[in-house]
């Protein structure tokens, strides 16, 4: 019996597509599952205002944070192969990818326990507008 021969490893920029895929997606389903159970965890009476402050700020420092950390990624020199580019560059494409993600899911968690849709949902989209930004179609033409 011979062994088979190793499979090429995949490239750089199929990683990366692969993972930013994987992010969004989880992102997205954990926000549905929390539009299910929304609310199922009741919050102590007079924290309502709190929890809605918080889910806004989340929601701007989550934004910012992602679209700042997006400038330390240069654009792609047309010159520059691009798995090469992503092979240099992906740790910080995954980092802002978990900002992102990390956002929608805060967003999720103010769903789930608070039940309020509207600063929950402005948290979850701050962290998906950050994940279509910094989409791996966008950060690598």
């Amino acid at each position: 019996m011979t062994i088979p021969p190793p499979r090429p490893a995949a490239s750089p920029a199929t990683v990366a597509r692969i993972l930013h895929g994987s992010l969004a997606a989880g992102a997205v389903v954990m926000t549905v599952l929390a539009w299910v159970f929304q609310g199922a965890l009741p919050l102590p009476d007079g924290t309502s205002g709190a929890v809605t402050f918080a889910a806004y700020a989340l929601a701007a420092s989550g934004l910012l944070a992602g679209l700042a950390f997006r400038r330390l990624i240069p654009e792609r020199a047309a010159s520059q192969e691009l798995g090469g580019w992503w092979q240099q560059h992906l740790p910080k494409a995954v980092a802002v990818w978990a900002i992102g993600e990390a956002t929608a899911l805060l967003g999720a968690v103010v769903l789930a326990v608070g039940g309020q849709p509207v600063a929950a949902l402005a948290v979850v989209l701050a962290g998906v507008a950050v994940l279509i930004a910094t989409a791996p179609g966008r950060l690598a033409p």
